[in-house]
């Protein structure tokens, strides 16, 4: 997302001083972002669209930074900064109004969440502020935030501080091109080890996503080939040479098609061996694209140069509009025609942004920008009291005026939403104990952080229990079934259960629940198999996985062998418009079918015709949903602990008996 700039004197026009190739790069990256945040199903891993511009800021930076060392032997590092902040800060700025704006009056409940990240984001502290939160990347829930993609920009911000200090002292220190270059290779594979050693495979990944320390791999490789193979040599190469780069600009393409359609966001080979393909594929491409050669030509398109000169525009405004209209919308990706005219809309911002802010300060400066925008809208004044033609731009002002005094009532006064967040908040006190090895007496310290968070989490639903109320209970239930003790009772799951954590406390007081986010099957049949060995598995096992990836025959045959004849397992199956929806609930089906432990709790069949109770990703249940949740888990529990009832027959108290649950 960075632009070339020029040294001396004022800033050059930025049409002036800009690589054809690099502008379509950067058109295909935000290109495949925008596809990504669209949930386009060809392009999975869109969202490495992000490490392409990565690569991209650590070969310019460290192109112009060395190029000015070489010519006047030092780095002005002030002037550097200035630069970087003139090209970043004041598109940044605006839509961080707009949004807050657009937010305090589409999704008023967003805003103490908002004032969070806004502090965030004017501190380019977005990734560490979201990692620390446990906000997952990949497994979003719930009213979409509006500024969550701000993390990149917050990890570009960081390491244009850090790297230049860090540079001074290779290129003092070093004299060879090759010495300082493998010294940026060294902090490559430094970054990509931590990655390594601090993810844990299967669980969310958004640590070592949004780390600094962990996702600077392609940065740092971008900056090793700034050092290898600066852009003076590279616009000087020989056609010869030329066509051996464009061979590695072939290869990056293949590379990245493939990266970009095959990997998934919770998918383990991606942390780090998938972040280090991608990376490289993006630097070969890099390479080709500002050299002389085909893949430049190529990428020197018009339309793609167009976009590429506006693609930070792009990346900034592309994600609030996705977000903003799912919330107004209630009804996030509702088909093709929404989000073409959600692209439609985010690239017209884009070029507003460019034309009006961007362009004239980077041509001119903030003062002298200042000074133009404010005789501009003195003049549309005075223009205003005799001219009908001069009403339209101080109607404007006085608009964007109503519009930021409303936004910032809108922060200074805004509660707290009784949303998913605080739901998930008291969840994840719930779940405290989520590795089922741990000490006993670690146990018990999660146990009595359960019952406060239950307790807390009831009285924070009371607004709910009214809505809660009229819900039908579970068909085959008893109007006033007997009480169930949850003493006995294990639950394993993902974010579905996570947000249900509450619920299931007060169906079953004593169960031990053991969800967290983005959770893949296999890291729960780990937790299972590790309790089964060690003696501590209860009498009951609710295991409720399978949102997050695919649920095999395998993992279902390893799962019942742990769980053994002498204990009830019962299984949840799941409700989300992805491609193993319907795979993993016929998976779960046939158990409950074949065995006579086993029962199923067909949440599918339960919420399928009651989408309202879901938040807008129609995936997670909001407080009334994670009641009628927590009742079906309770039935099946009761269906269970039964002894007159057999898998098939217990199958169908929420659906046709041996209901595949929408196979």
């Amino acid at each position: 997302m960075v632009t070339e700039d020029t040294e001396k004197g004022r800033p050059a026009s930025p049409a002036a001083t800009r690589l054809p190739g690099l502008d379509g790069l950067r058109a295909l990256a935000v290109l495949a972002v925008i596809a990504f945040h669209e949930q386009l199903t060809a392009f999975p891993g869109g969202f490495l669209g992000v490490d392409v511009f990565f690569v991209l800021s650590g070969y310019l930076i460290t192109d112009l930074l060395v190029a000015q060392w070489n010519r006047v032997g030092r780095l002005d590092l002030g002037r550097f900064w200035a630069r970087r902040a003139r090209r970043l800060l004041p598109a940044l700025a605006v839509v961080l109004v707009v949004v807050t704006a657009a937010t305090a009056i589409i999704e008023p409940g967003q805003l103490a969440a908002l004032r969070q990240a806004l502090i965030a984001a004017v501190t380019y502290s977005s990734n560490w502020w979201q990692a620390l939160a446990h906000h997952s990347y990949f497994d979003q829930f719930g009213p979409p935030p509006p500024l969550q993609h701000l993390w990149s920009l917050a990890i570009e911000e960081q390491f244009y501080l850090l790297w230049p200090l860090l540079l001074i002292v290779i290129l003092t220190t070093c004299r060879s091109p090759r010495i300082r270059a493998a010294l940026a290779w060294l902090g490559a594979v430094l970054s990509a080890v931590a990655m390594a050693l601090i993810y844990v495979p299967g669980s969310d990944p958004s640590r070592v996503y949004y780390g600094t320390d962990t996702h600077a791999s392609a940065l740092f490789i971008g900056c090793a080939l700034a050092l290898s193979w600066p852009l003076r040599r590279l616009q000087a190469l020989p056609r010869e040479k030329a066509q051996a780069v464009d061979a590695l600009g072939l290869a990056g393409i293949g590379l990245l098609g493939w990266a970009m359609g095959h990997y998934a966001g919770n998918d383990s080979a991606l942390y780090p061996a998938g972040m280090l393909i991608t990376a490289l594929g993006a630097g070969g491409l890099v390479l080709a694209a500002a050299s002389t050669g085909v893949v430049s030509w190529l990428l020197s398109w018009s339309p793609l140069r167009w976009l590429g000169v506006r693609s930070y525009g792009v990346y900034l405004w592309h994600w609030p509009v996705i977000a903003l209209t799912a919330a107004a919308l209630h009804q996030p990706h509702s088909g093709t025609w929404l989000w073409l005219a959600e692209a439609a809309l985010s690239i017209s911002l884009a070029a507003a942004s460019w034309r009006w802010i961007e362009q004239p300060i980077i041509r001119d400066g903030f003062r002298a920008t200042i000074r133009d925008r404010f005789r501009l809208v003195t003049g549309s004044l005075t223009a205003a009291r005799s001219s009908p033609a001069g009403v339209f731009p101080a109607v404007a002002l006085v608009a964007a005026l109503a519009v930021a005094c409303t936004a910032g009532y809108g922060v200074l006064h805004a509660r707290s939403s009784n949303g998913l967040a605080a739901q998930i908040s008291q969840g994840l006190k719930i779940s405290q104990h989520d590795r089922a090895t741990e000490h006993k007496a670690s146990q018990h310290r999660a146990r009595r952080h359960t019952a406060a968070g239950a307790r807390h989490a009831r009285h924070r639903a009371q607004s709910h229990r009214r809505a809660a109320s009229t819900l039908p209970p579970p068909a085959g239930a008893a109007a006033t079934p007997a009480r169930v003790s949850g003493s006995a009772v294990l639950a394993v799951g993902d974010s579905v259960m996570l947000a249900s954590a509450p619920q299931l406390q007060s169906a079953l007081p004593g169960i031990s629940i053991d969800a967290k986010v983005s959770r893949q099957v296999s890291t729960g049949l780990a937790i299972v198999q590790q309790l089964a060995a060690s003696g501590d598995l209860r009498r009951v096992v609710v295991f409720a996985l399978g949102t997050n990836g695919t649920f095999t025959a395998g993992e279902m045959h390893q799962l019942l062998t742990a769980i053994g004849p002498q204990r009830k397992l019962v299984l949840v199956n799941s409700y989300e418009a992805r491609p193993w929806e319907a795979g993993n609930n016929r998976v779960i089906a046939a158990a409950a079918r074949g065995h006579r432990n086993v029962v199923l709790a067909n949440w599918f069949e339960t919420i399928q015709h009651r989408t309202n109770l879901l938040y807008s990703d129609e995936v997670h249940p909001e407080p009334p949903g994670a009641r009628l949740y927590a009742h079906v888990v309770k039935a099946a529990v009761r269906a269970a602990e039964s002894p007159a009832v057999t898998g098939g027959s217990a199958a169908g108290w929420a659906g046709a008996p041996g209901s595949s649950g929408g196979a």
